[in-house]
């Protein structure tokens, strides 16, 4: 293999996590905004207030996107399996 087809290979999985960690994050990311204001407004500032949902609307989208997620990596690695030939070489 050489050094161009192993940064491609690098390259194209480092797309692969984006992609499948993008909506878990951008979730967490929406909840912790949101309780955050929330602790702002009302002068809360414990460290539960704001993990607790955070966990749990990570757990959510974890459970909502998860066959989006299985679906994607069934592909992704398909393709990579599909077209190993000119890795081996």
């Amino acid at each position: 293999m050489e050094t161009d087809q192993a940064v491609m290979l690098g390259k194209m999985m480092l797309q692969e996590v984006l992609v499948l960690s993008a909506p878990i994050l951008a979730v967490a990311v929406c909840i912790s905004l949101v309780v955050n204001i929330v602790q702002v407004l009302t002068s809360l500032q414990d460290a539960t207030i704001s993990s607790i949902p955070r966990l749990l609307g990570a757990g959510a989208a974890l459970f909502f996107f998860m066959p989006w997620m299985w679906r994607h990596l069934a592909h992704y690695t398909f393709h990579i399996l599909s077209n190993f030939n000119p890795y081996l070489q």
